[in-house]
């Protein structure tokens, strides 16, 4: 469906669904990634299909979206400019928690212990973590999108 509406576009399975054994609240995030020529096209397209996720936090290299209504099995796409900071952050992400066994039980135990916070509250705490293991300070826009 996604590389019909992109279909210059590759096509990731990131969040906590795509690294073994991690908690997760059971949807599926996509990360669509297109040449920032393509962007524009791939944002109008996706939204034709896609309900907006924060489209407030936006950018040039980043939009969200949501199934409407939600399934049994909810869906997440996050359309990145490829190469940009936000793509390099969810591969990073996705790759150093499937690499690192520690870094794993500590993020989920890190998801335990916020279990029931606000959703504000918990989006600004795991922005926090995950800036900590990568290094960086996570954008508002990719702190609610990295929300999985």
């Amino acid at each position: 469906m996604i590389r019909t509406l992109a279909p210059n576009s590759e096509v990731e399975h990131i969040g906590a669904t795509s690294v073994p054994g991690a908690l997760t609240k059971g949807d599926v995030d996509l990360l669509v990634r297109v040449s920032e020529a393509d962007f524009q096209d791939a944002l109008a397209r996706l939204a034709a299909r896609y309900a907006p996720h924060y489209p407030d936090d936006w950018t040039s290299s980043l939009a969200s979206f949501k199934e409407q209504p939600e399934r049994d099995l909810p869906v997440g796409v996050q359309l990145v400019v490829a190469g940009s900071e936000d793509d390099r952050l969810f591969v990073s992400w996705r790759e150093r928690l499937l690499s690192d066994p520690d870094l794993l039980d500590r993020y989920n135990s890190f998801k335990a212990s916020h279990e029931g916070d606000e959703y504000e509250e918990y989006t600004e705490a795991k922005a926090g973590f995950i800036a900590g293991i990568l290094g960086r300070r996570l954008a508002r826009n990719s702190r609610r999108s990295m929300d999985d």
